[in-house]
């Protein structure tokens, strides 16, 4: 995956709309992906190491599954969070 690609908000939206869950939400998907590429993203391309890399996943997952409040217009199931993160981490690793 190249750097263009990595800081390109709609590549994100691209998979998350694929999502069942956020297909019918583009508010809810679009205010998840600007969180992911505005914070959770950019701590784990500065983090080295397994152990935080996982931790900056789980508390993106603990984000995901939160219930939906006026202030973050979505909620996925544990199953949804668990494919999404499948998904983003997938692309993550995709070489350039």
């Amino acid at each position: 995956m190249n750097e263009q690609d990595v800081s390109d908000p709609t590549f994100w939206l691209s998979i998350a709309m694929k999502l069942p869950e956020l297909a019918d939400d583009p508010e809810g998907a679009e205010h998840l992906v600007d969180r992911f590429s505005g914070q959770y993203l950019q701590v784990l391309l500065r983090t080295s190491g397994k152990e935080a890399t996982d931790h900056v996943w789980l508390a993106f997952w603990h984000y995901l599954v939160a219930p939906r409040t006026r202030r973050k217009p979505f909620g996925l199931s544990g199953r949804a969070a668990d494919l999404l993160i499948t998904e983003f981490q997938s692309a993550l690793s995709r070489p350039s």
